[in-house]
């Protein structure tokens, strides 16, 4: 029993050490070619073999629009905060993802300037990642990036939540995506410490849009200092290219 209980102390004194441990996007001595040197749990960062983002540019094709089923309504956001060098909006566990029939719940949707993710080389000014858990925590992220042009209605309620504490305006989440998607599917990391490995990546083809007026916005929220990670050294990812309706 004591050893139980030190095990299970030590093991949450680890967490609470990695959660307030300092890092950035910097190329400083907190950057990310720093970061498995920043605490313990973050050693992954480095020595891992499917670390994100990536470039992509080789996948296998298939087409099978069954295999990822969306389950999103316009909901309103928990809380709309700034945290980790971004810009987060949280979501009570009420929209889902189904790929091949197993169950992720949308947790949050949080923003990247610019895209981390690379496709043939080619970067986006913005990109939103929604991140879902299933039932055993483990993750699915969809990636989505921005291109500059029209003003995109659906972001204004979560930048204008950023000022509020309470009642937020929902957002259109049946209407943010695409109605068709091609995307990229495989297994790779947290784009940020402690870089666990183990996640679903979903990268979405199609760029949505964001005025010149909204893209300032987010950056100003997200302190104008860029959060994207380098691309990560690519050891054979297996890729899989697809396609979806999210409605």
């Amino acid at each position: 029993m004591k050893k139980t209980f030190l095990i299970a102390l030590a093991l949450a004194t680890s967490l609470i050490g990695a959660e307030n441990t300092k890092w950035d996007y910097k190329n400083k001595e907190n950057g990310p070619h720093r970061w498995d040197k920043l605490h313990k749990d973050f050693e992954v960062c480095k020595s891992g073999k499917s670390q994100s983002p990536i470039n992509i540019e080789h996948y296998y094709h298939t087409q099978d629009k069954a295999d990822l089923q969306f389950k999103y309504a316009a909901s309103k956001p928990k809380a709309v905060f700034f945290t980790h060098h971004t810009l987060k909006a949280s979501f009570e566990p009420t929209n889902h993802i189904n790929y091949r029939g197993h169950d992720y719940v949308l947790d949050n949707v949080h923003f990247h300037a610019p895209m981390e993710f690379l496709i043939n080389n080619k970067t986006r000014p913005l990109s939103a990642h929604f991140v879902h858990k299933d039932a055993k925590g483990r993750l699915l992220v969809l990636a989505i990036g921005f291109e500059e042009g029209k003003e995109n209605p659906n972001l204004d309620p979560i930048l204008e939540g950023i000022q509020k504490k309470q009642n937020f305006k929902e957002v259109a989440l049946d209407a943010f995506l695409p109605k068709t998607i091609n995307y990229y599917h495989f297994n790779g990391s947290l784009t940020a410490p402690p870089c666990t490995e183990g996640v679903a990546w979903f990268v979405i083809e199609e760029p949505l849009e964001v005025s010149a007026k909204q893209l300032a916005e987010i950056k100003k929220r997200m302190k104008n200092s860029p959060n994207q990670r380098p691309v990560q050294p690519d050891y054979n990812t297996v890729i899989i290219k697809s396609s979806a309706e999210t409605r």
